[in-house]
């Protein structure tokens, strides 16, 4: 007589990881091109990374 495994598998494939990981990435890139974009921005208005203090 033969067990079968009918238990919950641990972990996931393979390829469905890799999807995630692409997914991780292009997110990363996304959010350190808009960083660079809004500290470029600053320095065009405003001369340097924060604006001038005072009211």
């Amino acid at each position: 007589m033969t067990s079968a495994n009918t238990g919950p598998r641990l972990g996931r494939p393979s390829g469905e990881s890799d999807v995630y990981t692409v997914l991780l990435a292009i997110a990363f890139l996304c959010l350190l091109s808009a960083t660079i974009y809004l500290a470029y921005r600053a320095m065009v208005m405003f001369g340097g990374l924060l604006p001038p203090g005072g009211a």
